[in-house]
């Protein structure tokens, strides 16, 4: 099983009127790193205060970035024939197929929550943000709110479930799978 865990820090709440500000991906084969991708993209619009405050992402860093488009194509490249894994799946799924669709190209991959594989394979913790999700699990601090920091954390706790759970269990979770060809000799 090959997985994209990835984060995104954005201008605001939604997708239909928010942008991209960084990306973080941790590309992974199993439980293996194969590697990892971060990179700021200017928006093309200022990003919230409040959003600023909880990033320390700033206009004038991503001013002279490349924006999305610029990047897009490269990023499919190692999204493509990945499962999309995210902690709160929905939220970056949605901005990562909507600045894609912006770009015309179209996404819609299989999907893993790390929220709701935790909630599920580790219940009854205090929280499962993901600050909080990674002290109950004893794993490393990180710097939150940043992309490739956020994707790294999201990557350790799909280790722990999968090594928890093993691949087949695993599989059984992911939203939005291909379903097999169901014609003689085909999938």
């Amino acid at each position: 099983m090959k997985f994209a865990v990835v984060d995104l820090e954005t201008t605001g709440g939604k997708p239909s009127d928010g942008r991209i500000t960084e990306i973080g991906v941790v590309l992974m084969d199993e439980t293996n790193v194969e590697g990892t991708f971060q990179a700021l993209v200017d928006p093309g619009m200022p990003i919230q205060p409040f959003v600023q405050r909880l990033t320390g992402i700033t206009d004038e860093m991503v001013q002279g970035k490349p924006q999305f488009s610029a990047i897009a194509e490269d990023l499919m490249g190692m999204l493509q024939d990945r499962i999309f894994v995210a902690h709160n799946v929905q939220f970056d799924s949605r901005f990562m197929m909507a600045e894609l669709k912006r770009c015309a190209i179209k996404y819609d991959p299989p999907r893993l929550c790390t929220v709701k594989l935790s909630r599920r394979f580790f219940p009854g913790l205090p929280s499962y943000s993901l600050h909080n999700l990674t002290e109950s699990l004893e794993l490393p601090d990180f710097n939150h709110h940043r992309a490739l920091a956020d994707a790294r954390a999201a990557a350790e706790i799909l280790k722990l479930v999968y090594e928890k759970i093993g691949p087949e269990k695993l599989l059984k979770e992911v939203k939005n799978l291909p379903k097999k060809d169901s014609r003689p000799g085909r999938g």
